[in-house]
């Protein structure tokens, strides 16, 4: 698959719902759970996890944007959730397929659904050349 295929397949995966999510659908985002990923991560020590054997450069690392620890990491996730900036797509489970958040100094971070349990998700920052980062950035300000 060309690049100009891979983007538009990448930016039409990710779509951010227009509509709020149903008190029920909320209630399932808020039992979500955050597990580090190491493909996302140059030293991921304070996460617990063993650095890939095989790292993929094409990864973001959540060292580029200054996330060192979990407990920050998961304040993030908290965040996120409790914002409900959420994809179009919904799993099986009922679970947004990803998320995003913004932080205090402008990265935008994408949550996707998928590890070792139901519930799981793992996020890494967007780059700011990914079309999506100015999707994000504009919808977070927009968003309650």
């Amino acid at each position: 698959m060309g690049k100009k295929a891979q983007q538009l397949r990448h930016e039409t995966i990710r779509t951010i719902r227009t509509d709020p999510l149903t008190d029920a659908q909320r209630m399932r985002l808020e039992g979500a759970t955050y597990e580090g990923n190491p493909f996302h991560k140059r030293n991921p020590g304070d996460f617990g996890l063993t650095p890939p054997a095989a790292p993929r450069p094409d990864k973001t690392l959540c060292d580029e944007a200054g996330i060192f620890k979990r407990v920050v990491a998961t304040r993030l996730f908290k965040r996120g959730i409790k914002r409900a900036l959420v994809s179009e797509l919904m799993t099986p489970a009922g679970f947004p397929k990803e998320f995003w958040v913004v932080d205090s100094e402008g990265n935008v971070f994408e949550a996707m659904y998928g590890g070792s349990r139901e519930g799981a998700y793992h996020g890494y920052p967007i780059r700011r050349s990914d079309p999506l980062f100015e999707k994000v950035s504009s919808a977070w300000k927009e968003k309650p």
